[in-house]
């Protein structure tokens, strides 16, 4: 297995794990479980972020422990995580940028998107970025307002099958919506996801 590919392995074996160590930090009430789920974080922000930032991240993480208890600071990565995705989905709308799903879409195709295509992908990024918004709107209001269980159920569970749903939903509809075009397979669109982290939008879309 290449390091790059290695490294992708472990950075999802770590998220994987502070999904499950947050919940059963909440359903037990071990404080120890909550700290190794926020070092998980720590170590996958190392991984993550590139060069010396990625190490400065991945301290900066770990040494919140020391100023705040691991079951708080918890509840930040939800929110934050949401946040920036809606940042990063709706900054690709600005005029000379080209939208995120349109990017995708590009990148699995290998040509320039056609007319109708383009608009559709355009407009499945504002649904994204509304979409994002909307889970750290609902993640900060459970943080606050809700029980410790069902916060937990919303951020490390549900939020995430959601994502999930909308994807598979669009994936279904521009099958049926535009039938008179070629359509990747489910398994060709996940390796452009996997790889378009090593790529990015271009600065002048085609309008």
């Amino acid at each position: 297995m290449h390091s790059g590919a290695s490294q992708r392995v472990l950075v999802t074996l770590l998220l994987f794990a502070y999904l499950v160590l947050t919940h059963a930090a909440v359903l037990t009430g071990i404080a120890f479980l909550a700290q190794v789920a926020w070092l998980g974080l720590a170590g996958a922000a190392v991984m993550v972020v590139p060069g010396v930032w990625g190490f400065g991240v991945g301290a900066a993480l770990a040494a919140a422990l020391l100023l705040a208890d691991a079951e708080t600071l918890l509840k930040f990565p939800p929110v934050v995580i949401n946040l920036a995705l809606a940042a990063w989905f709706g900054r690709s709308l600005a005029p000379g940028e080209e939208p995120v799903i349109s990017w995708f879409a590009r990148l699995v195709r290998g040509v320039e998107l056609p007319a109708d295509l383009a608009r559709y992908t355009r407009n499945s990024t504002v649904r994204w970025t509304v979409f994002f918004a909307g889970m750290a709107g609902v993640a900060a209001a459970l943080a606050l307002l809700a029980t410790q269980q069902t916060w937990s159920l919303f951020a490390n569970g549900i939020n995430y099958l959601l994502v999930a749903a909308l994807f598979m939903g669009e994936f279904a509809y521009r099958r049926l919506r535009y039938p008179h075009h070629p359509h990747p397979h489910l398994a060709e669109v996940v390796r452009t996801l996997v790889r378009a982290g090593k790529l990015a939008p271009r600065r002048s879309a085609r309008k």
